[in-house]
């Protein structure tokens, strides 16, 4: 702790910078920590004596961060939150929070439901859910689990359970499929295929799979008609599935929920098995790393059981 508190500036000087990074104001800062202005405007000096370099830009009416200021502020903040999270935690008898990040259809589909269950287990373990469809890294986000197609965007030190592989098939809803009859993966050149937008992909470094790749697995040639129903995220392409928009692309674990339910029906037997599988990707530097283990074993535990 001695090596620590030499390397690190005073932490009240921490806390009242904060507030006036986050306000832009000296006077609000002031306010919101019940002391004076010329108490905070004499922390942040400590603080900027501390660190050999100015931190605001003191204009006559405002003042706005300089480029160490808003670089200092991104780690006090995110440090703050997290200290100020794990104390409401120890108050309110909660064992610990997971953050989790995965796309907006595997949340949605897959992760959600596993983490209810995964919460009336253990009641005690709060989780917080991150649904975006970009590359996110676990280190540099706090991020405690992350749920990918590989290591991409990973650090080093992240440890990475594949839970199954990758297999994408065509579904629709009943009320579409009907009485037709479908056989051949060329018979879809007929039906209403609904597509993930090109913008889908654009933040995910996963190569695209859409209908021309699928199609092209089975021996077809296909370019999308002009206009297409398309969509920027699998949720909403579901969605219109499942209302009976017409034929879409699944990720088979991401909506096996769906077809044992009867909610979608595979529209053919064939499907594309790519070489990728999906991790579980586990942060081994967070803070919550202790309950992160505890989903991680449970979500094995339960994989294995099925």
């Amino acid at each position: 702790m001695e090596k620590l508190r030499r390397r690190l500036p005073p932490l009240t000087a921490l806390v009242i910078f904060e507030a006036a990074a986050r306000l832009l104001s000296f006077t609000s800062a002031a306010r919101e920590m019940c002391v004076t202005q010329a108490a905070v405007s004499r922390q942040i000096r400590v603080l900027e004596e501390s660190l050999g370099q100015p931190l605001f830009v003191r204009g006559h009416r405002n003042i706005s961060l300089t480029s160490a200021g808003r670089r200092l502020y991104a780690t006090v903040d995110q440090s703050l939150e997290r200290i100020a999270d794990t104390v409401h935690d120890l108050r309110n008898g909660v064992s610990g929070v997971i953050t989790f990040a995965a796309t907006i259809g595997f949340s949605t589909y897959w992760l959600r439901p596993r983490l209810q269950a995964f919460q009336r287990a253990h009641p005690d373990i709060g989780v917080r859910l991150l649904a975006l469809d970009r590359d996110f890294d676990l280190v540099g986000e706090n991020i405690d689990i992350g749920f990918t197609t590989g290591s991409e965007g990973q650090g080093p030190g992240v440890r990475l359970d594949r839970l199954f592989d990758e297999t994408i098939l065509a579904v629709c809803s009943p009320s579409y499929l009907g009485d037709r009859q479908l056989h051949e993966p060329r018979q879809l050149l007929e039906e209403r295929l609904l597509h993930l937008d090109r913008e889908h992909w654009r933040w995910i470094r996963w190569p695209v799979v859409d209908w021309p790749v699928w199609l092209q697995q089975m021996g077809v040639t296909y370019a999308p008609p002009t206009p297409a129903l398309s969509f920027n995220n699998s949720a909403l392409l579901f969605q219109a599935t499942l209302e009976g928009e017409g034929i879409a692309l699944g990720w088979g674990a991401m909506i096996d929920d769906l077809l044992e339910s009867g909610a979608l029906v595979r529209v053919l037997p064939h499907e594309y098995r790519t070489s990728r599988g999906y991790y579980l990707a586990l942060n081994p530097t967070s803070i919550g790393v202790s309950a992160a283990e505890v989903f991680r074993e449970w979500l094995l535990a339960d994989l294995a059981r099925r």
